[in-house]
């Protein structure tokens, strides 16, 4: 039997599945998952970034400390190296004034005692003695004059006075000389 449709053209049976209908429709459901995807991809990005940012901050409180650690090393060997050079120059004055106190004792005279001595940083000399008569004090600069280390040897004073030794009364001069000590490696070669 044939098929007929008494049925007006209005009333025509509509396909069930329309074709673009349904890609309309599976574009429409990809798009919605497509985003549900990229939003908690993005979400899970964000979250690990915010982990690494974390991490990183960590990392960059401790390097700090270590950082901080290290401007303390860093000051206390400028500390150190300073207190080293101190040392060194106290060091090279000791051998200094070691060799100054060597020249003196080369000179020094049997009847004559020294009482005080100082020295100056721009290397002369000052100090006081005692002997018996002005002839020592004489003779005592004539040998620092004679030594080359030794230069413009000055007398600054002579005071006379006595002093008691057991029952007796001593008298002794008191004298005050300054000078220059000039490097004794200068004059080796000579």
């Amino acid at each position: 039997m044939p098929n007929i449709n008494l049925l007006p053209i209005e009333y025509k049976e509509k396909p069930k599945y329309n074709l673009i209908r349904i890609l309309i429709m599976f574009m429409f459901v990809l798009l919605v998952f497509a985003s549900v995807y990229l939003y908690y991809y993005l979400e899970l990005e964000i979250e690990y970034k915010e982990q690494q940012l974390k991490t990183m901050k960590a990392e960059l409180a401790a390097l700090e400390k270590i950082i901080q650690e290290v401007k303390d090393l860093e000051k206390e060997k400028i500390v150190v190296e300073n207190r080293i050079q101190i040392i060194e120059g106290l060091i090279e004055n000791q051998t200094h004034l070691s060799r100054v106190l060597g020249e003196f004792s080369k000179t020094i005279l049997d009847e004559v005692w020294i009482d005080n001595v100082s020295f100056n940083t721009d290397k002369t000399f000052n100090f006081s003695a005692n002997t018996f008569n002005n002839y020592l004090i004489a003779k005592y600069m004539v040998a620092l004059k004679s030594e080359p280390v030794f230069d413009n040897i000055e007398l600054a004073s002579i005071q006379k006075r006595k002093i008691k030794e057991d029952e007796d009364e001593v008298e002794i001069v008191n004298f005050q000389l300054s000078g220059i000590f000039l490097n004794p490696m200068l004059f080796q070669g000579k």
